[in-house]
């Protein structure tokens, strides 16, 4: 079919497909209720299991595989686009989460027996949707191959459709979060063929030890807690976790081991490299693993973020951005401070109410800022961090 100029710019424009995605969310709102009804009649039991398996481990896997065939390639810029875009979107989706909280379908009478499993918290968005859409726009850049990107957005869609076949989310929010997600990716894409600032961002990863510290411990943390959020880590298998780590960081001192030695120059002080190889990463799990110990376990997982984000926020943006510095503190920037608090609170907010998420973040954060440095050299701030923000939930709980 031959169209005219105008319409095919139309067709192909973004700002049109998002403009019709959007009157569709709309439109769906009001005939949700029918739409899972009528979804009952695509219900078979061989599909059921695969939809279970899709909601709980579809994005764990399907993120393994695409972060492997990215990493392989060594496609830095590309995998740190991609991370900054889906991290972005997941937080949007979240706070939208709570700005409209929207009873799961199930909760409703009329809907009350379409469930096959249950999920925490609210509704609109879909967070699942926001993940796995989002990726789409990227996978022209994961894959070359035509077949691929097919295979890859059709396990995308699928994902996201289990949420809906399984009876735990609407159509809109499924229309809705994969709306943000795959907008998200769209102008993340856009910036950077523009600006070309993830170039800047590895530069400087390569020549900055500090740099790479930090974003290894914000990137290591954040996977933990999602890692602990599935039921995929837990106390037992950090305890196992643990053991080998001091069984390699005291051979490694001993004689050096040949791989761990290339990762550890690239991550690691030279003064931890001679007294304590690994130290980093070591005391990352056993505050994790205490936190899980002594604290409910959504305090557990709230008080591992403020971990994961605040200490590497306030040092990276305190470095590279910071003109004033904090009160009571020598080495620490005012401006690292008040970032770091405010997006520990946001990530803490995936589990505990604003209250405990700022407060928790705000004292944790503070007290890691003007903690001595002499000190931390006997009581790691992988320890501190948690425990006082996990010590501050539990107080408001």
């Amino acid at each position: 079919m031959n169209l005219s100029p105008k319409l095919k710019n139309l067709v192909h424009n973004p700002y049109f497909h998002i403009t019709m995605v959007v009157l569709l969310v709309n439109a769906t709102f009001f005939i949700d209720s029918s739409l899972l009804r009528k979804g009952l009649m695509l219900r078979f039991s061989w599909l059921d299991g695969l939809m279970l398996y899709l909601t709980d481990f579809g994005m764990v896997f399907f993120s393994i595989l695409l972060a492997f065939v990215v990493i392989s390639r060594r496609h830095w810029k590309l995998l740190a686009l991609l991370t900054l875009s889906l991290l972005f979107s997941f937080e949007i989706t979240y706070l939208l989460k709570l700005l409209f909280q929207t009873p799961r379908p199930y909760l409703n009478l009329d809907l009350a027996t379409i469930p096959l499993t249950q999920a925490a918290g609210f509704s609109f968005p879909s967070l699942h949707s926001a993940y796995c859409i989002g990726v789409i726009p990227f996978l022209p850049k994961i894959f070359k191959e035509r077949t691929w990107q097919i295979i890859g957005a059709t396990i995308a869609i699928l994902i996201a459709y289990s949420r809906a076949y399984l009876g735990v989310h609407f159509f809109s929010d499924i229309l809705a979060g994969g709306l943000i997600g795959f907008s998200f990716s769209k102008l993340a894409i856009h910036v950077e063929e523009q600006y070309k600032f993830t170039g800047w961002f590895i530069g400087h990863i390569k020549s900055k030890l500090e740099l790479r510290r930090q974003i290894a411990h914000l990137i290591s943390g954040i996977i933990l807690v999602f890692l602990v959020d599935l039921k995929l880590m837990t106390p037992n298998l950090l305890v196992i976790i643990l053991i080998l780590g001091l069984i390699l960081s005291i051979t490694y001192k001993l004689r050096p081991i040949p791989f761990l030695h290339e990762i550890l120059i690239k991550f690691e002080r030279e003064e931890d490299l001679k007294s304590f190889p690994g130290r980093g990463p070591i005391f990352l799990i056993l505050g994790a693993l205490i936190s899980l110990w002594i604290f409910p376990l959504y305090i557990a997982k709230g008080a591992i973020m403020v971990l994961a984000i605040g200490d590497s926020i306030s040092h990276l943006v305190g470095r590279y951005f910071g003109k004033v510095k904090f009160p009571l503190s020598n080495n620490k920037m005012a401006e690292g401070t008040l970032v770091a608090i405010v997006l520990s609170t946001l990530g803490a907010l995936l589990f505990v109410d604003f209250e405990k998420a700022f407060l928790a973040s705000l004292v944790a954060v503070t007290i890691e800022t003007i903690y001595p440095v002499k000190l931390a050299k006997y009581f790691d701030d992988n320890l501190l961090v948690p425990l006082i923000a996990g010590g501050v939930m539990l107080l408001l709980s």
